[in-house]
């Protein structure tokens, strides 16, 4: 899943109360980068090792509607939030949330993975969600050179081999690889509007400006392309 991070800076005057149990899972002794939701879908709380693990300060992003501050995708090609709207279900419904790896994009590292647990907390106001958010970059890279070796051993053509040197991929922006992995997950115009918040028309834009990138003259053979380049999975 590949998260972006938008920093646009917003003052507030007022600081966020949380009810006792938010306040004492965050003051909880934990190695895990540590930040908060409100019921609103609003950032209340962004730690120190979440600042250190992204390079985003708190000041950043307190305040702002999560899925404004991180948005993108996940091992099972589902966008950020609507993971975060699954989970304010699950929670309101009195159900566990369960946990998943995401890609994010950091300021300090590039892209790395990273794993969310989330604990949700009641409240009058209704949950609560307390992200657990740790490195597994390693793990996954380990997972990779596994599936080479598989390949390699089975006989299969080095994928490597066959894609265009480096300097011939097409550079796409952040947005046009999240349509690109919508529309490889079947998704039309329409679908991916509202996943990402966005009109058709802004999609089309996308989907047009991804067609011109890749040299394609159809959505199919785009995806073909893409996965030459390496930009999706096979």
């Amino acid at each position: 899943m590949e998260l972006t991070l938008n920093t646009r800076r917003e003052t507030r005057d007022e600081s966020p109360a949380f009810p006792p149990a938010v306040e004492s899972l965050i003051r909880a002794r934990t190695d895990d980068a540590v930040f908060v939701v409100d019921p609103e879908f609003r950032v209340v709380h962004w730690d120190a090792r979440a600042e250190s693990l992204t390079g985003i300060l708190a000041e950043e992003v307190v305040g702002r509607l999560c899925y404004e501050v991180v948005s993108g995708k996940g091992g099972t090609g589902d966008c950020f939030d609507a993971r975060v709207h699954s989970a304010m279900r699950l929670a309101r419904a009195g159900q566990t949330v369960p946990g998943y790896d995401v890609r994010v994009l950091t300021r300090t590292s590039g892209r790395r993975w990273v794993n969310l647990s989330t604990l949700a907390v009641g409240s009058e106001r209704g949950p609560y969600l307390v992200h657990l958010m740790r490195d597994v970059q390693e793990a996954h890279e380990a997972l990779e050179m596994a599936r080479g070796l598989i390949r390699l051993s089975s006989g299969e053509t080095d994928p490597q081999k066959s894609r265009p040197a480096p300097r011939d991929v097409p550079a796409l922006t952040s947005r046009q690889l999240e349509v690109l992995e919508l529309l490889a997950a079947g998704k039309g115009a329409r679908d991916i509007g509202a996943e990402l918040y966005l009109s058709q028309a802004t999609v089309r834009n996308h989907i047009r400006a991804l067609l011109q990138a890749l040299g394609a003259h159809s959505q199919l053979e785009a995806l073909a392309r893409a996965r030459d380049f390496g930009l999706l999975a096979r």
